[in-house]
């Protein structure tokens, strides 16, 4: 084998590693907006299971974070309000 036909070899060579890098790239990306699209959807499920809490049907299995959520949402108005007080002393 020639020195040509080593270099050729490598060209080819590097030719493939530099699809595989690409392809590997692009099926990172687009498992990257699957993993988004699947988190979009967890929070969908997420807002309308809080949703039917509001209207008094609840699903038993997740009642608990409904009223964790509840108990946040206090957190929050109190704090907020407590801000709101600081501001208008300050």
């Amino acid at each position: 084998m020639g020195l040509m036909d080593k270099f050729m070899g490598g060209v080819e060579k590097a030719k493939g590693e530099v699809a595989d890098f690409a392809e590997i790239t692009r099926l990172k990306r687009d498992i990257g907006k699957l993993n988004e699209r699947k988190t979009d959807l967890f929070e969908r499920i997420g807002r309308d299971v809080y949703a039917l809490h509001g209207q008094g049907r609840t699903v038993p299995e997740v009642e608990a974070q409904c009223r964790d959520v509840l108990t946040v949402d206090a957190e929050i108005k109190t704090k907020a309000e407590e801000m709101t007080r600081i501001n208008l002393e300050g």
